[in-house]
């Protein structure tokens, strides 16, 4: 059986978050397309002053950042879960 499925199998609610990870990469990809200036190193010192779009969506992509981190983190814990599942005797997976 596929690792990925496998995976979702044990843990359906990365089915869910797979796609809301690939929502996030579009909307961080149409952020940027509609805003230009946010590929500049430092475009709030640009010798125009931001609009107001352009510094919410650079807000957002700083949150869509943070929430893509954070859904690397936890389904790194759910395979790490999984593999000491494999590994670990079975009373060490029982609660105490």
């Amino acid at each position: 059986m596929d690792a990925h499925l496998e995976l979702v199998l044990c843990a359906p609610e990365l089915a869910v978050l797979a796609a809301l990870e690939a929502t996030l990469r579009a909307s961080a990809a149409a952020l940027t397309a509609a805003h230009a200036e946010l590929e500049a190193e430092d475009f709030a010192a640009s010798p125009h002053p931001p609009s107001a779009q352009a510094c919410l969506a650079a807000a957002l992509l700083i949150q869509v950042e943070a929430l893509q981190h954070s859904l690397r983190r936890y389904r790194t814990l759910i395979v790490m879960r999984e593999e000491w599942a494999l590994v670990a005797p079975p009373s060490e997976l029982s609660p105490s």
